[in-house]
């Protein structure tokens, strides 16, 4: 699993506006800012003896603020949960918009990286769309669901995209993936990092 202190020099590569990183339980001491990427993990930072947390699962969200007085707000969790109380609560709203894929093998930590991934999409990529929830759709869109379809290797695949170096020159066509509303010649590969991390 990806450390705080990674996913941080991540984001900031990834042109993410990542507020930071957080144990769930820490959200309630602090005041949302809007049009920043928040990612989360859902342990409480101390267990019940008061010792400190290792983590166990990212998860991110967003809550936008726009010009004309609208707002957006999504949570992502790459196993396709809603999200929890303290992220409810957080936000001050009752329900949050999220997706419902289950994207992520429980054989892998590679949620951090779908966090990055998700994130840079919605907020940097140069092909979304900029209506947040249609980018969400779209970057999920990207991935089989595990609860349908149980090809994991696809998904580790797509997700690895977001991360290949500009200079890696192996021969990989995003037609090979399916992004099918990606205009040829675009790039989504143009990554930063080395996913070959990810652990099974």
């Amino acid at each position: 699993m990806l450390t705080n202190h990674q996913i941080i020099d991540l984001a900031k590569r990834m042109r993410i506006p990542l507020e930071g990183v957080y144990f769930k339980s820490q959200l309630q001491d602090m005041k949302l800012q809007f049009n920043k990427s928040y990612i989360i993990n859902l342990e409480d930072e101390y267990d019940s003896d008061g010792e400190h947390n290792l983590g166990t699962h990212y998860t991110a969200f967003q809550y936008n603020k726009y010009p004309d007085g609208e707002h957006k707000c999504v949570y992502f969790d790459s196993f396709g949960a809603d999200a929890p109380t303290e992220v409810l609560q957080f936000c001050k709203v009752k329900a949050i918009p999220h997706n419902t894929k289950d994207i992520q093998s429980l054989m892998n930590e590679a949620c951090g990286w779908y966090c990055l991934g998700f994130l840079h999409f919605i907020n940097a990529w140069e092909g979304r769309s900029k209506d947040l929830y249609e980018d969400c759709e779209q970057f999920t869109s990207l991935f089989h669901d595990l609860n349908i379809e149980k090809d994991h290797k696809f998904n580790e695949f797509v997700l690895k995209l977001f991360f290949r170096s500009p200079d890696d020159k192996s021969p990989i066509s995003v037609k090979d993936v399916g992004f099918k509303f990606i205009p040829e010649e675009t790039n989504v590969a143009e990554g930063i990092a080395n996913v070959d991390t990810i652990t099974e």
